[in-house]
């Protein structure tokens, strides 16, 4: 019988966030209000509100969400994977896409209105970063698999590598959502380019 409450609450949890972004990318995160997520997810307001406490809550949990959905199939993806058949600097841009995929499911508008509405509370700010905190963990595993695999070099401190690209992550990613000229093939073409440089520092 648990197992079937648990089934129904992870059915309506993803029936919610299906909702949130639906209107996220219609009307734009401040425009949009609890009672309208609530409407579009078939449920009273409070039965959202038992569930987030605030809009701020419900994204985060949505990023929270994906993240560890990215975190899980790429740890699965890259420990099946033959890397001997891939460059080291393909699959750390690969694993850079996948990680980039979750906050692009909104659009560019309603992410400068999340980045804003997430730094305005220090819980807010504490939940991103332990976001920020796993998907660098995840990177660092990737990094110290392919330093085993001989793929970068072996002097390299992989936790220092793995601030750098993320650094450069973060720095594109904030480029995106301020500057109105840069689009998400500028977001990839520059991060691409980052990458590119890096890696000819890191390869054995």
């Amino acid at each position: 019988m648990s197992g079937l409450r648990e089934k129904k609450k992870s059915e309506r949890k993803d029936r919610i966030f299906s909702a949130a972004v639906d209107l996220f990318n219609e009307k734009g995160f401040s425009n949009t209000s609890m009672q309208d997520i609530a409407d579009n997810s078939n449920l009273a307001v409070g039965t959202l509100y038992n569930y987030f406490p605030s809009k701020n809550d419900l994204l985060l949990d949505i990023m929270q969400d994906e993240m560890e959905i990215t975190i899980t199939e790429n740890d699965a993806l890259f420990n099946d994977i033959n890397l001997q058949d891939k460059s080291a600097k393909d699959i750390i841009k690969l694993l850079i896409k996948n990680i980039f995929s979750t906050p692009l499911l909104v659009n560019k508008e309603s992410l400068n209105e999340i980045f804003i509405a997430t730094f305005s509370s220090n819980i807010h700010i504490k939940k991103g970063m332990i976001l920020d905190i796993e998907l660098m963990k995840a990177f660092q595993r990737l990094l110290d698999r392919l330093q085993e695999e001989n793929l970068i070099g072996r002097e390299i401190n992989t936790f220092n590598a793995t601030n750098i690209l993320y650094s450069i992550m973060m720095i594109q990613m904030m480029m995106y959502i301020f500057d109105p000229e840069m689009d998400k093939e500028k977001l990839f073409e520059n991060t691409d380019e980052m990458v590119d440089l890096v890696y000819r520092g890191i390869k054995p």
